[in-house]
């Protein structure tokens, strides 16, 4: 994938991510991102590429789709 593919597919992987956890505000969602990528590549979002922020929006929509309770679940862990 190219950068201005992986570009776009950041930007329609977050619109689906912040569907799928309406309850969460869009900060809520970008420092959640940011604590991800942190811990999966050593970098927060200021320094992270869009490959590397794709990733952390991947993992936090399985782990939200993963959960009993959903994104509730995942919102007590912030």
């Amino acid at each position: 994938m190219n950068p201005q593919e992986t570009r776009t597919e950041l930007f329609s992987a977050l619109r689906a991510l912040a569907e799928i956890v309406p309850e969460m505000r869009a900060g809520q969602i970008m420092a959640a991102l940011g604590e991800l990528c942190a811990d999966m590549h050593g970098r927060g979002l200021w320094d992270a590429e869009d490959a590397q922020v794709l990733e952390a929006i991947w993992k936090f929509r399985r782990d939200v789709e993963g959960t009993p309770s959903g994104s509730n679940r995942q919102l007590a862990a912030l």
